[in-house]
């Protein structure tokens, strides 16, 4: 590094150094994998969409690998405090000012403790510095501003130039380089500790110091291992290079050491930086192919990809009739097969998607309500294609068998009869059951909605729907009797006074004939009913309504129909009304119990 340079560097004060915590296994795998690499296995990237024309130096990843820090000297001479975030592994967005001073004060420098706020940096030109030349300052950072700017004070800053600080993880150590008379040479790398009470103590010039100038110190998560840039020790590339130390006691380092050329050119290498755990090294250098005087380089490895262990694989799960996705929501699992070593599925159930190993089989397992369960076994191609392979599973749905009998409800004897069976938007199917028992049966489809109905002389017209469940298996099996009710025997009803359940005279003789029928017709079954008017809470009418209903039950009972024969018996309250309510006489009507035949609709 020539003389002009350092002397650039001492008046520009353009040098910007953050470092953050990582932990100290993080950057030692780093150390390993870069630094321990020949020229030929490395590659300085220069970051283009960060430098510009003029100087830009000391880049830092922050303890996220989000932000990346760095400074840039501008046209009119003045240090400028930049950010950027990143936008992939290996790429930054633009540059926005992070901090900048007003007037002719300057800034640079600046490190971070692991807490994320206590930092340190220089500050030149300011009303509170001394000589006006570089003090180091600490201040805050907070809320993404700096805040709290503070001289440390004539114990670390004297009336000569005093910058590039790096303050350790803990934020226990603090190292600055120092052009102050009585160093080793130029300038001398610094070291303070901070006492019990937070202050700092005299700085200590290294042992390790030479003859030459050593400067932008980097100190290392394990707040040993020492990084720093100089031009006249033993091991030099040409002009400045980068070396390491390591602190054995006090004021004792090992014998720096050459970075070697993995990070060191014939150029001038400075502000060496370790991120967090990405697997690179940042720096600053003036090598040939810059954008400006000086830029920002990452360094990495040369990686020969590894051949690819895996293939991207896809499908969708179908309805094996229809063609289309399945109509209700499947569970999928993706294994190898035959060990059953699940794979994950990062696309959703009817789109699956999966990473499978390559050359190995794989069996998909799909099940959905109202289809058969089913499964594929697939053979991964032995080699990688980026397209990767697709292959559906179609799933059967499940058949749906509708069978009974048509009965007498009041005989229980089987009937022959036509059943026909509807389906929406289909026409009918019907099924003639001339067996004594009444039998019949049809083919149905599990997605379909279907309703019943038996229109037979003699007997009330019959209609119901059929519910099919999803269910999933092959076949589902529903079991539909239908009970005629022999015409004749309408349902009867009775009436009752205003929040009243006493059964009068008048209402009772209204069930006589009924009464009479169903006594001659031991197999029929009654359901019971009641209701009230649209007065007073659900609550009250619930109990009122039921009052009412067992109270037809205790009348039939006491005209000698058998107690059996009761098969149900609800209160309704007020939620079935049969006419809407506008006056006394309305109201009346909906006071009721209805006694109808079970099987007549």
């Amino acid at each position: 590094m020539t003389t002009r340079l350092i002397r650039f560097l001492l008046l520009s004060q353009f040098i910007f150094c953050v470092f953050t915590a990582a932990t100290s296994l993080a950057q030692g795998d780093a150390q390993k994998k870069i630094l321990a690499r020949g020229y030929s296995d490395t590659h300085a990237e220069n970051l283009k969409n960060l430098n510009s024309t003029s100087m830009d130096a000391t880049a830092f990843v922050s303890s996220d690998e989000g932000t990346i820090y760095f400074s840039s000297i501008r046209k009119d001479g003045r240090d400028v405090l930049y950010r950027a975030k990143r936008k992939s592994l290996t790429e930054w967005g633009d540059p926005e000012v992070f901090v900048e001073l007003p007037g002719k004060e300057q800034i640079g420098d600046i490190s971070i403790a692991a807490d994320g706020k206590t930092c340190v940096f220089y500050c030149s030109n300011r009303s509170d510095g001394y000589f006006k030349t570089a003090d180091i300052y600490e201040g805050e950072i907070d809320g993404g501003e700096l805040k709290n700017i503070h001289n440390l004070g004539k114990g670390i800053n004297c009336e000569w130039w005093d910058g590039q600080p790096s303050i350790s993880k803990d934020g226990q150590l603090l190292f600055f380089a120092s052009d102050r008379k009585k160093g080793h040479g130029g300038m001398d790398i610094y070291m303070c500790t901070r006492n019990g009470s937070g202050t700092w103590s005299n700085p200590i010039d290294l042992a390790f110091n030479g003859s030459g100038n050593e400067m932008s110190p980097f100190i290392s998560s394990d707040n040993q291992t020492l990084y720093f840039a100089s031009n006249d020790m033993p091991g030099g590339m040409g002009g400045f290079d980068i070396y390491v130390t390591h602190r054995n006691g006090e004021n004792e380092w090992s014998e720096p050491k050459n970075l070697g050329p993995a990070v060191n050119t014939k150029a001038d290498e400075i502000f060496f930086m370790i991120p967090p755990t990405e697997d690179a090294v940042y720096l600053t250098s003036n090598r040939e192919g810059g954008v400006g005087s000086f830029d920002l380089y990452r360094i990495v490895p040369n990686v020969v990809p590894p051949k690819p262990k895996f293939i991207a694989f896809r499908g969708r799960v179908l309805d094996a009739e229809t063609g289309q996705a399945v109509r209700t929501e499947p569970d999928l699992t993706i294994e190898v097969s035959p060990s059953g070593e699940r794979i994950t599925n990062t696309g959703s159930a009817r789109n699956y998607s999966a990473m499978a190993p390559i050359g190995k089989m794989i069996r998909v397992n799909a099940g959905a309500d109202g289809y058969v369960n089913g499964s594929i076994e697939i053979p991964v191609p032995p080699e990688f294609d980026s397209a990767g392979f697709s292959q559906d599973i179609k799933l059967v749905p499940a058949k749906v068998k509708i069978s009974g009998h048509v009965i007498n409800a009041f005989t229980s004897g089987g009937i022959a009869s036509t059943v026909v069976l509807h389906e929406d938007g289909a026409g009918p199917q019907t099924f003639s059951s001339q067996a004594p028992g009444g039998d019949y049966s049809f083919d149905a489809k599990v997605f379909s909605k279907y309703h019943v109905t038996v229109d037979l002389k003699d007997f009330e017209p019959y209609e119901s729907p059929i519910e099919i469940p999803l269910k999933r298996q092959a076949l589902i099996s529903i079991t539909k009797e239908i009970r005629l009710t022999p015409a004749g025997i309408p349902p009867v009803m009775v009436n009752f006074d205003y929040d009243k359940s006493d059964l009068v005279n008048p209402e009772a003789a209204k069930m006589v004939r009924f009464i009479e029928q169903v006594k001659i017709n031991p197999n029929v079954r009654l359901e019971i009913s009641g209701h009230t008017d649209e007065h007073g809470s659900e609550e009250y009418n619930l109990k009122l309504s039921t009052k009412r209903a067992n109270t037809v039950v205790d009348y039939l009972l006491t005209q000698g129909v058998a107690q059996d024969q009761v098969a149900i018996v609800t209160g309704k309250g007020k939620a079935a009304p049969l006419v809407p309510e506008t006056d006394e006489s309305s109201r009346r009507k909906n006071r009721r119990v209805e006694v109808h035949i079970m099987g007549k609709q």
